[in-house]
């Protein structure tokens, strides 16, 4: 494989300078350095045969991994939890608590600029997977777009976390389909807390909130259903929503 200096070169100056990295920010910069390479049709066939279709979850996967794709690339094969967010490091290098509060730290200011990311990757992905699924963009906002198919329009809304959706605030309008895209997280609390308290009322507004796993670039269901056979089919996990419903349900909801 030709290596891509445009994308190697600066994951090796990030974890040149963030040893210690939470594993949140690492995938995000990550998503950051793809897009802003700016890859041509080649280069991007490459790193598909390298990693997969999903670029940026698939050179992340290595670097946390044991085999990152790019020469001298370290494998951030070792991790620790701190203040709930997990966090990589090279096991080979001794590291004082010192380093790891620091590095906690650095990730709380850099907190605005990762949410900023992370809304810039989940529309990029929304808006591909949308028109996979046949549809056009016809607006986009700062946190919303609008999309059009034969037949069908719908309004999307992306959110930072599951715990910033307050569904009141959604406004729908008749005959557009409403649809709300928030991030997996590294627990599954905040949306068990959701479901239980708005997961019905959702429903009832035939609302969709999908859920985006970035470290795989997928988007499932996980409230409302889609009528759209071709949405439908664009799901990595479409009976999700339906397996939520029934096991949660169970659980006390």
């Amino acid at each position: 494989m030709i290596e891509i200096e445009k994308i190697a070169g600066p994951l090796r100056e990030l974890l040149a300078e963030q040893e210690i990295i939470a594993r949140c920010e690492l995938l995000l910069r990550t998503y950051q350095i793809v897009r802003s390479a700016h890859l041509c049709e080649e280069e991007r066939e490459d790193l598909v045969a390298q990693v997969g279709k999903r670029i940026a979850p698939g050179i992340f996967a290595g670097i946390v991994g044991k085999e990152p794709i790019f020469f001298d690339l370290p494998a951030l094969d070792t991790y620790t939890q701190m203040n709930g967010r997990i966090f990589h490091f090279l096991h080979t290098k001794k590291y004082s608590k010192q380093d790891f509060s620091n590095a906690s730290s650095r990730f709380l200011r850099s907190i605005p600029e990762l949410r900023a990311m992370l809304l810039q990757c989940m529309t990029d992905r929304l808006e591909e997977f949308m028109k996979d699924a046949g549809y056009a963009l016809t607006t986009k906002g700062e946190r919303s777009m609008t999309f059009s198919a034969e037949k069908r329009n719908a309004q999307a809304f992306v959110l930072p976390s599951v715990r910033s959706l307050k569904i009141d605030d959604i406004q729908t309008a008749d005959g557009v389909d409403c649809i709300i895209l928030v991030p997996s997280s590294e627990s599954l609390e905040p949306f068990v807390q959701f479901f239980q308290e708005s997961g019905r009322s959702a429903e009832e507004r035939d609302l969709q909130i999908w859920i985006m796993n970035l470290e795989k670039g997928t988007i499932d269901p996980f409230v409302g259903y889609t009528s759209d056979l071709d949405i439908y089919n664009q799901f990595d996990n479409p009976r999700l929503a339906e397996m939520v419903r029934n096991n949660w349900k169970r659980g006390g909801c």
